[in-house]
């Protein structure tokens, strides 16, 4: 309320300035708010896994990721589908962000080599190879259910056509 006898002024009327100011405020907050908006949408509908774990756990020759880590605890899935552990995996030869990680049996009878893409763990899978016996097996992997799951892969000839 104000005090008797005084007048309040009428507001003033924005500047071109302050026009200008305003408006691109309302544009930056509107595109922030829209970014955030498709983001948001885009993690309800983003499926992470190609295929399901349990194809890969009930394979010959898959080979699942216990243990998020660097360098990560691998395991394999013999000929009898029973799970044994990968030993401990070291980087082999190669360019500072290109060197291969390669985790190798007890007995040796199988040896997993792959990249991470962007050469940082967290980027992704390529280049992946499993041997066993000496013999590459084609594998395709693929990261469970949640954003910093563990990846397992199957290989390729036991997936269904619309995995790979």
């Amino acid at each position: 309320m104000s005090k008797p006898g005084t007048t309040r002024e009428p507001p003033k009327p924005f500047t071109a300035q302050q026009k200008r100011d305003l408006r691109t405020s309302l544009i930056i907050i509107g595109v922030a708010v829209a970014g955030f908006a498709v983001l948001i949408v885009g993690a309800l509908f983003w499926d992470h896994a190609a295929f399901p774990r349990e194809l890969a756990e009930s394979t010959p020759h898959s080979v699942l990721q216990e243990e998020r880590s660097d360098p990560a605890t691998w395991s394999y899935v013999d000929d009898d589908l029973v799970t044994r552990p990968l030993g401990e995996c070291v980087r082999i030869d190669g360019w500072r962000l290109q060197r291969p990680w390669q985790c190798t049996s007890a007995d040796g009878s199988h040896v997993l080599t792959f990249l991470y893409s962007t050469g940082r763990h967290g980027s992704g899978l390529r280049d992946q190879t499993l041997t066993v016996r000496g013999e590459d097996v084609p594998i395709e992997c693929t990261r469970g259910g949640a954003w910093h799951a563990a990846y397992y892969c199957a290989p390729e000839s036991a997936l269904p056509a619309d995995a790979e």
